[in-house]
């Protein structure tokens, strides 16, 4: 199926649009159904804590290095092609678990999943740019932003239930299952959109990624969006293990503390398309990164005095997955809309760099045995930290000088 991204019908565009948006919510879920099944995970395969966490970070380090790869690939061949080869890839190899339940084989899994989810997302992203316009893109990637979330919040209350009524394998049936319903309907509804191709040579590639690298209000966008979903990642790296191992809440406990937590998510992003239609766009992300910071202190503080109490740690959480919500497809969008002529690179270099980062804070955790409430508090700070500095450091200088450019 061909067509010319420009003479797109509204009826085709509209039903691309939606396919694409379905997609989002698996991109969300592929940590988040995981999860509940961790602690499990460990005892019946005999392997630590640390080990089975290692099934998130690797799952990260994958999808950071196909976001990466395949930002160049799309720009040189098209979007369709990649688009279904990652679906089918995914679909496939999540049927391993199920013929090899051993730590190998999930490592493996987790891994390869994480390369094709990445080339997934980052083709599906690319073809906004390719038949939006870029005030509908800045729209369009909130309500992106507003499906991922549905993938949080549906994810941990789904994967509660498959764990303690059918087990940790039905996860990665539900995977496979998903996949190829998603696939059929990109193979009808998604035509190839992307026809100005740029070379795949090494001196286009260099070219590109340094006018995506120097570019010093997107890196600022890229370093808080990696700051703010590594929040998210540190709940569902260490939550289960506090909640279900340390304080002996069951596994669909879990789930809906983090379904609610997903829909604070949620509701952020539905907060933010409100804010940003009555205030400055950078105004919102200023007092985000403000009220992050200052939340993050309180509740550090308080758990000193009740370090094991489940509400404190279910609030503090909440305030950062609403953070989460307002800034993660705020700047997703103001970042991509600087770059619609390599929108694939510059998808690439934004989520490399993004889930490079949730990578490394999820390793890090495991290597650092965060196992009780404060210290997982004391992660949110640090992040809230770069959050912040980001903001007043590499953002709000490019915007100043930007608007010195059009003074």
């Amino acid at each position: 199926m061909k067509t010319d991204a420009h003479a797109l019908a509204p009826r085709q565009l509209k039903r691309l649009l939606a396919v694409l948006l379905l997609l989002m919510p698996l991109f969300g879920m592929a940590v988040d159904l995981v999860a509940p099944s961790l602690p499990a995970m460990a005892a019946m395969l005999g392997e630590s804590n640390g080990a089975i966490q290692n099934l998130i970070s690797l799952y990260l380090l994958g999808y950071a290095l196909g976001n990466f790869v395949s930002g160049f690939l799309t720009d040189a061949w098209g979007r369709r092609k990649l688009l279904l080869g990652g679906m089918a890839g995914f679909a496939l190899i999540s049927l391993l678990p199920l013929w090899l339940p051993t730590l190998p084989a999930l490592l493996a899994t987790r891994f390869v999943q994480g390369l094709m989810v990445g080339t997934i997302s980052v083709v599906a992203r690319s073809v906004y740019p390719d038949v939006l316009a870029p005030q509908e893109l800045v729209r369009v990637g909130v309500i992106a932003g507003s499906m991922f979330g549905l993938g949080p919040i549906i994810g941990p209350v789904l994967g509660g239930y498959l764990q303690v009524y059918a087990g940790w394998q039905a996860c990665f049936v539900f995977f496979s299952a998903s996949m190829v319903l998603m696939w059929a309907l990109v193979a009808c509804y998604v035509p190839e959109t992307h026809f100005n191709r740029h070379p795949l040579n090494l001196p286009t590639i260099r070219r590109n990624l340094a006018e995506v690298l120097r570019h010093r209000h997107f890196m600022g966008m890229v370093v808080l969006m990696g700051a703010i979903y590594s929040m998210s990642i540190a709940f569902n790296t260490v939550g289960p293990f506090i909640i279900q191992t340390g304080w002996h809440y069951s596994p669909i406990v879990f789930g809906h503390i983090a379904f609610g937590l997903g829909l604070v998510f949620l509701l952020a992003t539905f907060l933010c398309r409100y804010l940003l239609t009555r205030h400055p766009v950078a105004g919102v992300q200023q007092g985000m990164t403000r009220l992050l910071l200052a939340v993050t202190l309180a509740g550090l503080a308080l758990s000193q005095h009740w370090p094991d109490s489940l509400a404190l740690l279910c609030a503090i959480s909440a305030l950062m997955f609403f953070g989460q919500g307002m800034l993660f497809p705020m700047s997703m969008g103001r970042g991509l809309s600087l770059f619609r002529h390599i929108a694939g690179t510059a998808t690439a270099v934004m989520y490399l760099i993004n889930i490079l980062m949730t990578s490394v804070t999820s390793f890090l955790l495991s290597l650092l045995s965060v196992h009780d409430a404060p210290a997982l508090l004391a992660v949110y700070l640090i992040l809230a930290l770069i959050c912040f500095f980001a903001n007043r450091w590499l953002i709000q200088p490019a915007e100043r000088a930007q608007a010195s450019a059009r003074a």
